[in-house]
């Protein structure tokens, strides 16, 4: 869990979210990076990535909007960083 005390940063939770990815992938000896579409390349199935979502709203300590899970931009690893911190700061 995240202390309030500590500050986040944006390439910490691009860390958090790319060892998710590694740890939760099916596939072997994948790559990711900040650009990674974890749906269009497969990284992660549909429970994987679901799991995912609860994870990142379990250890920020925020909830997502039912909206803000479709939209493209949460399925790229950088850009979903940056949705979180700004629900975060």
């Amino acid at each position: 869990m995240t202390s309030t005390d500590e500050v986040t940063t944006k390439d910490d939770v691009i860390k958090f979210i790319i060892n998710y990815i590694i740890d939760n992938s099916s596939l072997d000896n994948i790559n990711v990076s900040t650009h990674s579409n974890f749906i269009t390349e497969h990284l992660l199935d549909s429970f994987a990535t679901l799991s995912m979502i609860m994870t990142l709203e379990s250890e920020y300590s925020f909830k997502f909007d039912p909206e803000e899970l479709g939209n493209e931009r949460m399925r790229v690893v950088g850009e979903l960083a940056e949705i979180i911190i700004s629900r975060i700061e």
